[in-house]
């Protein structure tokens, strides 16, 4: 994996300041940010890993190279050393590489930028970033690219620096300052990042189903927490947990499975409930917290829940798992109201088809096969049950028809078209909603 440092380079005439980065002695009395961050960041680096410096002609002149700015009223040129020269004192085994780019005065010219920049980066890179002198549209172009490689280059992002010397006051209050008071903290915006990518994680379970994102977040977040505190931090465990209890909670219904739902939105429920007054970061509550009108239908009952699931499913285009989820919680249904039982028993869940069976084709007795034949009494009364219900009977045969057309890939005389499978789950669940609401009454 290749650790790849970018920074954008000015036109100013900087003040020598000292640097603070978090976790480093400060870097003291140097001119550039650049140099403070790769003296810090990049001693440890070999020659696989990159600098970039991207500048423009006119910060090539003035601040990559030696002499680039008056320093006296006399329009005289006094010595000052470029980045190019004081990056080449610090003797890194990492090549440092100038990248020459547009002034960005145009479209044109910036999406150059773009293509230039997110060419510098390959496969799995590690990017540190500083945009202390990235100007006008540049800090904007970076975020985008840094997204933009994510995907398509599958980065991780390190760092991201900027050096605030506005925090001292303004810059003709702050060349009165004494170099030794000149103390600028360089802040590390990587925690925006992530929240970026948290909202990009939240969004897509939100709208796919799949937590995939959020997992891998919270695993890769808070484990640096956590061990820095010794497992004591527990808003950072329970969004660690949350995660995993998310992944479970989508791969319980991309699998169909059933009994297992009611548990899983409850355990994802009880996290969230714990993440009220969230103190890691502020603007991760809100985040986290729109998980929870999403799975606001779920119950903590299984037929309640399997409702609530298929109407998940069709939410999130995962149709077969909603026709199967759908049918399945039905017959769970059934079994419960016909017999008084869970439901888990399988030659119960066989015995309400065939009674369906039974029942649209008139079987006498004496033809019954296994398992109605065995259980007699049963059968007569879940039959007795089910009979009164058309909607229910016609709705387990339509579901079955569905399921079996999904199954099998549509490899069958008719197949149903992929609208008409959206449109008909949608119908079939507002009417065993209906069943399901008409016999909960009764009972």
């Amino acid at each position: 994996m290749r650790r790849v440092f970018i920074s954008f380079l000015g036109t100013n005439d900087y003040l020598p300041c000292n640097y603070e980065i978090k976790g480093f002695a400060p870097v003291k009395n140097v001119r550039f940010v650049q140099e403070a961050c790769i003296a810090r960041c990049c001693e440890e680096w070999t020659a696989d890993d990159r600098i970039f410096i991207c500048v423009t002609d006119d910060a090539e002149k003035k601040n990559w190279r030696d002499d680039g700015h008056t320093s006296n009223g006399n329009g005289e040129r006094e010595p000052q050393q470029g980045l190019e020269t004081r990056l080449k004192a610090l003797q890194l085994a990492v090549p440092v590489d100038k990248i020459t780019i547009p002034a960005g005065r145009s479209e044109e010219e910036i999406w150059d930028i773009f293509a230039q920049v997110f060419s510098l980066l390959q496969e799995n890179d590690k990017l540190y970033l500083d945009i202390t002198h990235a100007f006008r549209s540049l800090p904007v172009l970076a975020m985008v690219i840094l997204s933009y490689a994510k995907a398509m280059r599958n980065i991780s992002v390190s760092a991201i620096s900027y050096g605030a010397i506005e925090a001292l006051g303004a810059i003709p209050e702050v060349k009165k300052l004494p170099v030794a008071e000149r103390n600028v903290p360089v802040f590390d915006l990587l925690p925006f990042d992530r929240l970026q990518d948290w909202v990009t994680a939240v969004d897509r379970f939100t709208s796919s189903g799949d937590a995939t994102r959020i997992e891998r977040l919270a695993d890769k977040d808070m484990r640096s927490i956590i061990k820095a505190t010794k497992g004591q931090n527990a808003d950072a465990k329970t969004i660690q947990k949350l995660g995993q209890q998310l992944k479970q909670f989508s791969d319980i219904l991309a699998t169909c499975r059933s009994q297992d739902i009611s548990a899983s939105v409850a355990a994802v429920k009880e996290s969230l409930e714990r993440l009220q007054n969230l103190h890691i970061l502020q603007p991760f509550q809100p985040v986290l917290h729109k998980l929870e009108p999403a799975l606001a239908t779920f119950q903590g009952e299984e037929i309640a829940d399997g409702l609530a699931a298929t109407r998940w499913c069709l939410g999130h285009r995962l149709y077969q798992q909603g026709y199967t989820i759908l049918l399945e919680t039905m017959i769970t249904f059934v079994v419960n109201h016909a017999l008084g039982k869970d439901g888990r028993n399988q030659e119960d869940r066989e015995l309400v088809n065939q009674c369906n069976a039974i029942i649209q084709k008139g079987i006498p007795e004496l033809k019954w096969n296994s398992p109605a034949k065995d259980g007699t009494p049963i059968t007569r009364q879940m039959i007795a049950w089910m009979k009164p219900q058309p909607d229910l009977l016609q709705g387990l045969r339509d579901l079955s028809v569905l399921r079996n057309d999904l199954n099998h890939a549509g490899q069958k005389n008719n197949p149903a078209e992929p609208k008409a499978i959206r449109k008909k789950l949608s119908r079939y669940l507002e009417e065993m909603e209906q069943v399901v609401a008409r016999n909960s009454r009764r009972s």
